[in-house]
């Protein structure tokens, strides 16, 4: 029960109490919220206390109204700031999750017009390409498409599924990342994708093409990031001109 001579107000005192139950995984990912009738009885509040308390969750994005079956717990999102470069390693490590994945390709291909323009290199160049997917907690989240100029070979025969390619380049070939450029937009999975990253055939994805540099400003990598939009928000800063 909640305390009605408290000074906080009640319907806080809720929001706190089921954000508690959320964060201490008593309330898991997808799992369906008491109706409003339900957490009504349960803490000795009025309907309208708690559709308050409901709805202020739902602007935080812990929770999601589906009309017709009830409020739902969301899935963690991990929210990657863009002012700072942050490996996906890093990411999950600062969310308190373990980093994963698998490596399904590390070979020699010619890579497309774009590519090739973003990488400094003319139509028709050999590149070494990796291809990943990387989990969080075992949930595969993201699809990685990495092209890297010849003078990165070194990169063939080596394995790439839970380790991170960035410590990789830092520490075993003092190659720094250093800057990076992002292009964003939506697309739909196809059937290897939806089958990779277990969401449904059209279902809405984030492209990420970009392109990273070494503290030369020379391109290390260019490459495609296909991520499960459900599991990530993104932040920018925005400042007026002066």
């Amino acid at each position: 029960m909640l305390d009605g001579k408290a000074a906080t107000p009640l319907y806080v005192q809720l929001i706190q109490e089921l954000e508690a139950k959320i964060s201490e995984g008593i309330l898991t990912p997808e799992a369906r919220l008491p109706s409003e009738s339900e957490l009504s009885k349960q803490y000795g509040v009025s309907i309208i206390t708690v559709r308050k308390a409901v709805g202020s969750l739902a602007e935080k994005g812990l929770v999601e109204k589906k009309q017709g079956k009830g409020t739902y717990v969301t899935k963690k999102k991990y929210t990657r700031d863009m002012k700072n470069l942050q490996s996906f390693t890093e990411l999950c490590g600062r969310y308190g999750v373990r980093a994963g994945g698998r490596m399904l390709e590390n070979r020699i291909v010619v890579p497309d017009e774009r590519i090739a323009r973003l990488l400094g290199l003319e139509p028709g160049s050999q590149t070494v390409f990796i291809s990943r997917v990387r989990c969080a907690d075992g949930e595969p989240v993201v699809i990685e498409h990495n092209y890297f100029p010849l003078s990165y070979s070194f990169l063939l025969g080596e394995t790439f599924h839970d380790n991170s390619l960035f410590q990789y380049l830092r520490d075993k070939r003092e190659v720094t990342v250093d800057g990076s450029e992002k292009w964003f937009e939506l697309c739909r999975a196809g059937v290897k994708e939806a089958r990779l990253l277990k969401v449904k055939k059209g279902g809405a994805l984030l492209r990420i093409r970009s392109v990273a540099y070494n503290i030369q400003g020379k391109p290390i990598y260019a490459g495609v990031q296909l991520v499960k939009g459900e599991c990530f928000s993104f932040y920018v800063y925005e400042r007026g001109k002066k």
